[in-house]
Protein backbone atom coordinates (compact mmCIF):
# COMPACT_ATOMS: atom_id res chain seq x y z
CA UNK A 1 0.00 0.00 0.00
CA UNK A 2 2.61 2.17 0.81
CA UNK A 3 4.29 2.01 -2.95
CA UNK A 4 0.96 2.95 -4.54
CA UNK A 5 1.28 6.29 -2.13
CA UNK A 6 4.57 6.89 -2.87
CA UNK A 7 4.25 6.38 -7.09
CA UNK A 8 1.56 8.77 -6.75
CA UNK A 9 3.30 11.20 -4.92
CA UNK A 10 6.21 10.86 -7.73
CA UNK A 11 3.77 11.17 -10.20
CA UNK A 12 2.21 14.04 -8.83
CA UNK A 13 5.41 15.44 -8.60
CA UNK A 14 6.53 15.06 -11.78
CA UNK A 15 3.62 16.49 -13.19
CA UNK A 16 3.75 19.50 -11.19
CA UNK A 17 6.99 20.01 -13.01
CA UNK A 18 6.42 18.38 -16.21
CA UNK A 19 2.89 20.55 -16.74
CA UNK A 20 4.44 24.08 -17.13
CA UNK A 21 7.45 23.66 -18.34
CA UNK A 22 5.22 21.82 -21.30
CA UNK A 23 2.96 24.45 -20.90
CA UNK A 24 5.98 27.25 -21.38
CA UNK A 25 6.83 25.54 -24.60
CA UNK A 26 4.14 25.82 -27.17
CA UNK A 27 0.50 27.96 -26.94
CA UNK A 28 -2.00 25.91 -25.40
CA UNK A 29 -5.44 26.52 -24.83
CA UNK A 30 -6.56 27.99 -21.30
CA UNK A 31 -9.88 26.82 -21.00
CA UNK A 32 -12.78 28.14 -18.12
CA UNK A 33 -15.98 28.26 -17.51
CA UNK A 34 -17.86 31.30 -18.16
CA UNK A 35 -20.23 31.78 -15.07
CA UNK A 36 -22.67 34.43 -16.04
CA UNK A 37 -23.09 33.01 -19.69
CA UNK A 38 -22.74 28.98 -18.37
CA UNK A 39 -20.74 27.50 -21.17
CA UNK A 40 -17.02 27.31 -21.47
CA UNK A 41 -14.17 29.95 -22.66
CA UNK A 42 -11.12 28.74 -24.55
CA UNK A 43 -8.78 30.97 -25.40
CA UNK A 44 -4.93 30.14 -27.07
CA UNK A 45 -2.31 31.88 -24.91
CA UNK A 46 1.29 31.74 -26.21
Amino acid sequence: MKTLLKTLTAAAVAAAVLVPAIAEAHPHRVCHFEHHHHHKVCRWVR
